[in-house]
């Protein structure tokens, strides 16, 4: 009896594993596309942000499609020890649900034009790039969702002072956002958020705090923690505020910005250097706290 148990607590985790690189996967497919789709196209009318929140729900589920269905993958994609077979009909399967957010927690801070463009802009990139969508990955139907999407943009609001991005309000925002999904949907307390994906696009990530020795001390909030995180912070090495599901995502880099390197370097040119910075280098910092951020 316990070897069973054993057993099937193996298979499970291997299925979440699983899908969680799947989800890595279709996130920096369509995180590297949306730089080429021009960022000021207007959305489509069905994917507007104002809509209604649920209404006339269907009984309530107590698993995401990705859990009560593991059974049925199981035989089909063999799941080994190390990683797994994938074949091509399980993306076809995969369902992300973006939830329609007022308009206070993503809308509402695009009148700032910097918060489309700006080195933390991944998190208005993605959520264009999952409302682009066509149904083979997105779905209106969050019933039949594995995962689910809540755009709450942190990162936008800028200091009148200095102008760099304040983060302070970030915490209590994104709670704001949780207690809104978790108490008009179900979808949230089925799995206490392990299948709800935000982004974290600022500096360390989920610890929502510019220095690091303050985003040690305060962690991943607690409210995040069983929940999956897209974070441009990531280290090799254990780190406090990567105690969380995470899948690192490039920094946002401007469609105009890369059709301009396109065209004076060919991507048929030969290279020679492959590393990929973004961000600022300074030899005698100059921010308002006088730490260095890049080494």
């Amino acid at each position: 009896m316990t070897t069973h148990k054993h057993r099937r607590t193996e298979k499970n985790l291997c299925f979440k594993q699983y899908y969680k690189w799947i989800l890595c996967f279709i996130l920096t497919l369509y995180f590297f596309a949306s730089f080429f789709v021009d960022h000021d196209q207007d959305h489509r009318s069905s994917t507007s942000i104002s809509k209604p929140l649920l209404t006339n729900p269907k009984p309530k589920l107590f698993a995401s499609r990705a859990m009560f269905e593991s059974k049925i993958h199981d035989h089909k994609l063999g799941f080994t020890s190390q990683q797994p077979n994938i074949k091509t009909d399980v993306f076809n399967n995969l369902k992300i649900y973006v939830y329609d957010l007022p308009s206070k927690f993503n809308k509402d801070w695009l009148a700032n034009d910097r918060c489309t463009n700006h080195l933390f802009a991944a998190e208005v990139a993605l959520h264009k790039a999952f409302l682009s969508l066509e149904g083979d990955v997105r779905t209106e139907d969050p019933y039949e969702a594995d995962f689910f999407f809540v755009p709450v943009y942190v990162s936008c609001n800028f200091s009148t002072i200095n102008g760099f991005p304040a983060i302070g309000h970030a915490r209590s925002l994104i709670n704001d956002a949780i207690k809104l999904v978790s108490t008009q949907y179900p979808f949230w307390n089925r799995t206490s958020g392990s299948d709800h994906v935000f982004t974290a696009t600022h500096d360390f990530g989920s610890c929502f705090h510019t220095m690091e020795d303050r985003a040690i001390a305060d962690g991943v909030p607690i409210f995040l923690r069983n929940s999956i995180i897209l974070q441009t912070f990531g280290v090799t090495f254990n780190h406090p505020c990567q105690e969380v599901e995470n899948v690192v995502i490039p920094p946002y880099i401007s469609p105009e910005s890369l059709h301009k390197t396109q065209k004076n370097i060919p991507v048929t040119k030969e290279r020679d250097i492959w590393v990929f910075f973004r961000g600022k280098m300074e030899l005698h910092p100059k921010n308002i706290s006088g730490r260095f951020y890049s080494k």
